[in-house]
């Protein structure tokens, strides 16, 4: 492994010289990527400053913490798509299509995102309490929010049968969370090399036709 790399001159505005970029964001995206190519979220200091070519230095100097860090890239990663949850729910469309949309979307963002379930996961069982509550809020519970005003208003319309919020959270997002870290099974079993859009889209369909079937109204 080389030694870090001498921290990038900056400008006035932020970036580092040569780039169109800032330093805080030439960190994110290292972080990232690492996570992406390894399958994993245990990236270290030297790992990060050798994929950016900044000095592990700045990354405390920009975030104060690995943690700091891990948490300012799930915010750039999927904090839009947490705060557009709201106007999923108010959209003019059936409950179906909604719970449609929303599934697309959670595959999406995984996809581009592979680590993005698993890093909040980490955080909010391994990290101090209050980052915990803060990483639920911020993201769990409004999805689970969205879900469960969705479930209600298909429930009011008698199209959903009622579930438990809690349960189905967790099978809607391990149902999408799991193709996209489970690369040995999908090499060496079905001879999947990479996940494409045309996969990703096909899953998508699957998984919204499977959780619209077990949403159905039980026959009387």
């Amino acid at each position: 492994m080389n030694s870090p790399a001498t921290p990038k001159r900056k400008s006035p505005s932020g970036t580092a010289a040569g780039e169109g970029r800032s330093t805080r964001d030439l960190l994110l995206d290292a972080t990232g990527a690492l996570m992406s190519e390894g399958n994993t979220t245990n990236v270290s200091f030297a790992d990060i400053s050798e994929r950016s070519g900044i000095n592990s230095a700045l990354i405390r100097y920009h975030f104060g913490s690995k943690q700091g860090l891990l948490e300012a890239l799930i915010e750039r990663d999927a904090g839009s798509s947490y705060d557009g949850l709201d106007r999923l729910v108010s959209l003019a469309c059936s409950p179906e299509e909604k719970m449609r949309k929303h599934i697309q979307g959670i595959m999406r963002l995984y996809h581009r995102y592979p680590y993005l379930n698993r890093l909040l996961i980490e955080l909010q069982s391994q990290s101090e309490s209050d980052i915990a509550r803060h990483i639920s809020e911020r993201y769990t519970r409004r999805a689970v929010d969205a879900q469960t005003a969705i479930i209600d208003e298909g429930v009011k319309a008698g199209v959903f049968r009622k579930v438990d919020p809690m349960l189905f959270h967790f099978s809607l997002v391990g149902a999408c969370d799991s193709i996209f870290h489970s690369r040995s099974a999908l090499d060496h079993v079905f001879g999947v090399k990479e996940i494409d859009e045309t996969l990703r889209e096909r899953f998508a369909d699957q998984v919204a036709e499977i959780v619209l079937a077990g949403l159905k109204p039980t026959p009387e």
